[in-house]
């Protein structure tokens, strides 16, 4: 008969699950997560002389339904040195032990103190914002076959450390990280930027496949699938294929927060047939950016009209007036002259003579002697001009002034034509050569001394020479003062024997007006000022960018059939959670976001201020009050402490959302200063639970007593330029970056996560981690044995204390090691290995107490009093 009821109860379960769908049956069972979060009346314990605040309360009348008594108050070293690891992952240092032990106030001002002193370090963001990241799976890397790196996740990062110090309000905290960049309109300036950076949570959701374009559907889900944990403690996208099977959320509850997320534009990381990432948001206002727009236009048009049109003048007359004098090629070491046959040709006032030197064929540019005169003969007498003449005022100005003529010296290459327009008073030290050039070459230089120089090669005396660069000729230009005959007499030389020689091209531009184009080229120095003036005026020197989310088309989207992207059912209009109100999120113009935000973090919202003090309460203890702090529903853990949970999650709101109050109340606690005990008491609060340290812990530790810790902000990872990126499925990127900053800083890769955080229990950045394993495994012992890393921090520490007198060394170790002075036990069993290992090394005194040293170091560095927390 029993049989026969069971089975009927199972088939009614069948046919309400067919006719109405799992939601349905399950939302009629009201989640105690789902309750208003009342006002919470303190228990009255009559033993009361343990309690320090509220939290004791609590704690002590479930310790007194299960018969249970809190353990003592931990001494002050196990006490420092938990509250030091557990807000700022690092040991604390001698000094600020010592002034803890011999702090004469009562141990709760004392203590109280330590926190204070713990929470204003910027170690406090940097430990806490680990926390975080491991909540919202960060990674440096997008997740995709090909794995692309992330040039700017770091700037969240960094964003999540900050604000963890600066104690911003958690509900300013999720907010922004939603919906920054729509918060961030009001705002100008590094706020502004901060507000934009902040919704790189929502950014770094993993991206699938090969093309990720075509699979955004799997990345809007691992997106809703982490915020629904992170911030509801809910798992929302157990609804993308149907209704929530355990929990009230409708496969439509996923698909109108599935619009919210389809109606924002997420940055395009890169991916193997699409290397180059897109959409990424800068970090200034769009007025700002119309602004530089703006400038740049100006700037276009000033250069346009002073440089650039008179560029295009010059060569327009010059190709129309010229006329080719003489050319030819001069081989290495030869040289041309025409003085004992000068070309004879007729000029007019304003016309040009010009002689420039090209690189041949391989680019064989070098040193080239020129000496040009031309003569002209008048009834009043001869007159005549020589490059010789310029050798004591070359650098006078350029163009230069002579005898009434007027000389310009070129860059007559693909940027030009252009004057060289850098003066150089010594050339490689040498104060007789002097020159024009841009950029070092191409150049016009003179020798002016008495005697040759050696340099590069061997400069005569008062010369006079060029030197033109691979790719752009030089020239020097005569505009002539007169109209009539001249005689030209030119020496070209090889100044240099190297290459395969120049090219020379004496040449006439039989056109005045040619003088008038040299001019508008020779920029006036109010027309240089002008360009300078503007430049110095741009809105912005450098665009920065982050890795963040913008506003796309807003609309509403269908429900994929069983989770099909390709078979699609009816239109869900974009609101919230049904069991939490369903409201209206966004409309034509707004993705929704900003809405979806201030929702979370409504007051009258049950689930995101318990959830968040259940993490900070877990991040603490070792445990939630709720054992599973991503899974508030159906399947996850019940409240140990429902009581205590409701009463912390309305201080948390009455504090203004303040991190940092939770701290301090958490922490002042005597459930939280209890020694540490085994068994099975810590998991009901009578005791504190011992902790193995993190894997962030045990590296920036073991650094930090090296003394080679980059304390420093990381910022972004050398990673390669996005030119030379060609990342594959059968060759992802891989790259490893060595680092001494802290652990928070490394980067860390999404398909490849690295060896020694994997050992250590490091996080997943592919899933979000609630909370960690905690493994004991003989591969980590064999990490101490034999890791290069660890072996060079321990032997630089054991280096630094070999540095300080013999009798305090020990002393000193056990300071730093374990916020205690040594024992007698520690010196015997010190005394023991030294004579143990002595005579394994050498003969030699000051050999054996380096490697006793370096040995025993690393014996320390790895034993359980070192990795283990009281």
């Amino acid at each position: 008969m029993t049989l026969i009821v069971n089975i009927l109860g199972i088939l009614s379960i069948a046919v309400a699950l067919f006719l109405f769908g799992p939601g349905q049956l399950f939302a009629e069972k009201k989640l105690w997560s789902l309750k208003p979060i009342n006002e919470i009346t303190v228990p009255a314990n009559t033993k009361n002389d343990w309690s320090r605040n509220v939290i004791d309360d609590f704690i002590l009348k479930k310790l007194s339904v299960e018969s249970l008594t809190p353990s003592p108050r931990a001494d002050r070293r196990s006490l420092i040195r938990r509250a030091s690891y557990d807000l700022t992952g690092l040991p604390p240092s001698p000094e600020t032990v010592e002034t803890f032990m011999n702090d004469p106030s009562n141990d709760g001002i004392a203590f109280s103190k330590i926190i204070e002193n713990f929470l204003g370090s910027s170690a406090y963001g940097e430990k806490w914002g680990r926390h975080w990241l491991d909540v919202v799976r960060y990674a440096d890397t997008a997740g995709e076959n090909s794995d692309h790196p992330i040039e700017d996740a770091w700037r969240y990062r960094n964003w999540v450390v900050d604000a963890f110090n600066s104690d911003k309000p958690y509900d300013e905290f999720v907010r922004e990280q939603i919906a920054g960049d729509i918060l961030a309109t009001e705002k100008k300036g590094a706020e502004f930027a901060d507000s934009i950076i902040a919704t790189g949570y929502l950014a770094i959701a993993r991206r699938f496949g090969h093309d990720i374009d075509k699979r955004m559907y799997l990345t809007y889900e691992d997106a809703i699938d982490n915020l629904g944990k992170t911030f509801l403690g809910l798992s929302i996208a157990c609804a993308r294929c149907h209704d929530h099977k355990h929990d009230p959320i409708t496969s439509a509850d996923y698909y109108a927060l599935y619009g919210v997320m389809a109606s924002s534009r997420l940055p395009f990381p890169g991916c193997e047939p699409k290397q180059q990432p897109r959409d990424l948001v800068p970090l200034v206002t769009n007025n700002v950016i119309e602004e530089n727009k703006e400038w740049e236009e100006k700037l276009k048009k000033l250069e346009r009209d002073l440089v650039e049109n008179p560029k295009k003048e010059l060569i327009k007359v010059a190709s129309e007036s010229y006329k080719m004098l003489s050319e030819g090629h001069l081989p290495v070491g030869k040289s041309i002259d025409f003085s004992s046959d000068p070309i004879k040709i007729n000029v007019r006032k304003g016309e040009a003579i010009q002689i420039s030197i090209a690189p041949n064929a391989n680019h064989g540019a070098d040193t080239t002697l020129i000496d040009l005169k031309i003569k002209h003969q008048t009834d009043s007498g001869n007159l005549e001009w020589s490059t010789q003449d310029l050798i004591d005022i070359l650098t006078k100005s350029n163009p230069l002034n002579s005898n009434k003529a007027i000389w310009y010296f070129l860059d007559i290459g693909p940027e030009g034509p252009r004057l060289l327009n850098e003066k150089a008073e010594a050339i490689d030290g040498q104060s007789t050569l002097k020159k024009w050039s841009i950029g070092g070459l191409p150049s016009v230089a003179i020798n002016n001394g008495e005697d040759p120089v050696k340099v590069w090669t061997e400069i005569p005396a008062r010369s006079f020479f060029v030197h033109p660069s691979a790719d752009s000729p030089v020239a020097v230009t005569w505009i002539s003062p007169v109209t009539g005959k001249i005689e030209i007499e030119l020496k070209v030389a090889d100044g240099h024997a190297f290459g395969d020689g120049v090219i020379w091209q004496l040449q006439h531009f039989a056109n005045h007006k040619i003088h008038s184009s040299y001019e508008k080229l020779a920029l006036d120095k109010h027309g240089i000022a002008k360009i300078e003036e503007h430049k110095n005026t741009k809105p912005i020197t450098k665009t920065d960018y982050a890795y963040a989310v913008a506003e796309g088309k807003p609309k509403d989207y269908p429900i994929h059939n069983r989770g099909d992207a390709k078979d699609l059912g009816p239109v869900v209009k974009r609101r919230f959670l049904s069991v939490l109100g369903g409201e209206i999120l966004g409309d034509k113009d707004h993705s929704g976001r900003l809405d979806l935000a201030n929702l979370i973090v409504s007051p009258k919202n049950p689930l995101t201020s318990r959830v968040m003090v259940n993490r900070i309460w877990a991040w603490h203890f070792g445990q939630g009050i709720v054992g599973t702090p991503n899974d508030f529903g159906t399947h996850g853990a019940a409240p140990t402490h429902p009581e205590l949970l409701d009463h912390l999650a309305l201080e948390f709101i009455k504090s203004g959302w303040s991190i940092k109050q939770m701290h301090r109340m958490i922490m002042s606690s005597a459930t939280y200063q209890q020694s540490a005990r085994s068994g099975p008491g810590p998991k009901k609060y009578s005791g504190f639970e011992r902790r193995r340290l993190s894997a962030e812990e045990i590296r920036d530790t073991i650094l930090y007593l090296s003394g080679m810790l980059d304390v420093s902000p990381g910022k972004e990872h050398p990673f390669p330029p996005r030119d030379k990126w060609n990342f594959t499925q059968h060759n992802p990127f891989a790259g490893e970056y060595a680092s001494s900053k802290r652990s928070i800083y490394l980067m860390r890769k999404r398909n490849q996560i690295s060896s020694f955080f994997s050992l250590f229990d490091g996080p997943d950045p592919n899933a979000s981690t609630a909370s960690r394993s905690r493994t004991t495994v003989p591969s980590q012992a064999l990490y101490f044995m034999n890791d290069p890393f660890f072996h060079d921090c321990a032997e630089q520490f054991a280096s630094n204390i070999r540095a300080i007198g013999p009798d305090q060394r020990l002393e000193r170790a056990c300071q730093q090691l374990f916020s205690r002075s040594a024992s007698q036990t520690d010196h015997e069993d010190f005394e023991d290995f030294a004579r143990a290992m002595a005579p394994t090394v050498s003969n030699d005194p000051e050999e054996q107490d380096t490697e006793i040293w370096k040995s025993y170091s690393r014996i320390l560095m790895s034993s359980n009093e070192f990795l283990y927390l009281d």
